[in-house]
């Protein structure tokens, strides 16, 4: 095992043996785009259940038609794209409707200060973090989406293109919409006294 893991540890490689019916390869993408691919599907519905269901349908559906499956030059944004096209067909099946607000608030602290300085050092950043949770529950569905992809799973620009099926020019547009409309909200918002668009370096907390 210890040598498979190390000769073998590329994606490209992974999906290479997979198509050739290697358990083990097959396991291993299973085991390191699963995380990824519920965080992207819970963007869609709150339905933890549905997620699961539709991550396990795709990889069951992948086993199957291993042979007939050709190369891909990125399996993460392959595996995106199609939960993606997945989660559509059932909600639409199931008339489930986008959760407005999908964000998850969890955050930690971990350092070597003082109780008090630590208790405020924390309350500062719940404050930060909330205010663009805030400001990110104000964009449309797709805005969410695509900061998602971009600043959490820092995918490039062409694979976001793949993933949401826009044109290259449509994600550039659709993202520059979707600062420009963070921006303006930062702008209006007072929720904490200087807020502006450097606090979107908390845009991985959130999610």
């Amino acid at each position: 095992m210890q040598k498979y893991e190390s000769d073998c540890h590329q994606p490209d490689c992974l999906w290479k043996r997979f198509r050739e019916g290697d358990t083990q390869a097959f396991e291993q993408l299973m085991k390191r785009y699963y995380t990824d691919l519920f965080n992207y599907g819970a963007r869609f519905t709150g339905d933890a259940n549905l997620v699961k269901d539709c991550i396990q349908d795709i990889f069951l559906l992948l086993w199957n038609k291993r042979h007939t499956i050709g190369d891909v030059q990125y399996v993460k944004t392959y595996l995106l794209t199609a939960l993606r096209r997945k989660l559509k067909k059932e909600k639409e099946k199931l008339r489930i409707q986008y959760v407005e607000d999908p964000f998850i608030f969890e955050s930690g602290f971990d350092a070597p200060l003082t109780a008090e300085q630590q208790m405020m050092m924390e309350e500062q950043l719940k404050e930060k973090i909330l205010s663009v949770r805030r400001v990110l529950s104000q964009l449309t569905a797709r805005q969410q989406e695509i900061i998602y992809l971009r600043f959490y799973m820092e995918r490039e620009m062409t694979d976001i293109a793949d993933i949401m099926m826009l044109n290259r020019q449509s994600v550039y547009n659709l993202l520059h919409d979707a600062l420009k409309r963070c921006k303006a909200i930062c702008g209006q918002m007072e929720l904490v006294p200087g807020l502006s668009m450097a606090a979107f370096v908390f845009i991985p907390l959130i999610f």
